[in-house]
């Protein structure tokens, strides 16, 4: 973890980016990865640990790339380099996450259900080549298999028998049918917290740092975990193809509480640990 200390003061950040706004800003704590800092019209991403700040990185690169070749609105994020720690800097898009589509009426769901379904068509649309992998090609299912074995060594203990044995089941089931399945560019979380809307108008996507070739239907299982399988149906009619990613939804989203945990035990978030567990013991088959 970087340690708390080594965030810049307020006053500081604030020269830095250049920011009109003084006073304050809002802080939001939700991410496992970064600090963020809303400045009402610059946002600041302060990583929390040296893999989040390598992922920042990156994602200023990638995003250089993908901002021009897709239909909605994402950060132009520039680096700055503060006391030898990278903040990432960009100014902030309209909107405010979506917490719910349950508010919405049938039109305004149908609506927004048709902008994310064309995002998400232009980006699993990209070439590869954009991600911008200068040695060997992504290898997802090497992914998969290496998060496996982690979950085989740190989880299992961690979890009843009967348990351990229904996630057993449900990996060794998906590797096998690994290597047929398609990969193209996808986001890598594409939840709630990640999407900006105006009412029923989608106006930015953000978080860029999990993009990656991977399983396009990874896209519509995070955003599943945060609206629900049966907003995920009304993007059908935009995306053809995702009538044949449905027995793959719930194997990603049963890896949700498992990357918590991992993540819990990497990073020394007891709170992330106890989370994912709680989740884990919670779905069927999952009791002690």
């Amino acid at each position: 973890m970087i340690a708390s200390s080594a965030i810049p003061d307020v006053e500081k950040l604030a020269t830095l980016i250049g920011t009109s706004r003084r006073g304050a800003p809002t802080v939001i704590e939700t991410g496992q990865n970064n600090r963020v800092f809303d400045f009402g019209d610059m946002i600041v991403r302060v990583p929390r640990h040296a893999a989040a700040q390598a992922a920042l990185c990156r994602e200023a690169q990638l995003l250089e790339r993908l901002r021009v070749q897709l239909p909605i609105a994402v950060p132009a994020v520039a680096i700055r380099d503060v006391d030898g720690l990278k903040l990432a800097v960009h100014r902030r898009l309209p909107g405010q996450p979506i917490e719910s589509a349950a508010d919405l009426g049938a039109a305004e769901q149908a609506s927004l259900a048709r902008d994310l379904a064309h995002f998400l068509q232009h980006l699993h649309g990209l070439p590869l080549a954009v991600l911008g992998h200068d040695a060997a090609p992504p290898n997802p299912a090497r992914t998969w298999h290496d998060l496996f074995q982690r979950v085989a060594l740190s989880i299992f203990p961690r979890v009843s028998t009967v348990t351990a044995r229904r996630i057993r089941y449900d990996f060794e089931r998906f590797l096998g049918r690994i290597d047929d399945l398609p990969i193209v560019v996808i986001h890598g979380d594409f939840g709630t917290g990640n999407i900006l809307v105006d009412g029923a108008t989608v106006t930015g996507i953000i978080d860029f740092s999990g993009c990656d070739a991977g399983d396009p239907a990874y896209d519509f299982a995070s955003l599943a975990a945060g609206l629900g399988k049966p907003f995920v149906r009304q993007l059908q009619p935009h995306y053809p193809d995702l009538s044949a990613m449905w027995n793959r939804l719930d194997f990603y989203m049963s890896t949700f509480a498992l990357l918590d945990v991992l993540f819990g035990l990497d990073h020394d978030d007891d709170a992330a640990l106890q989370a994912g567990l709680t989740a884990i013991n919670s779905a069927p088959g999952g009791h002690r």
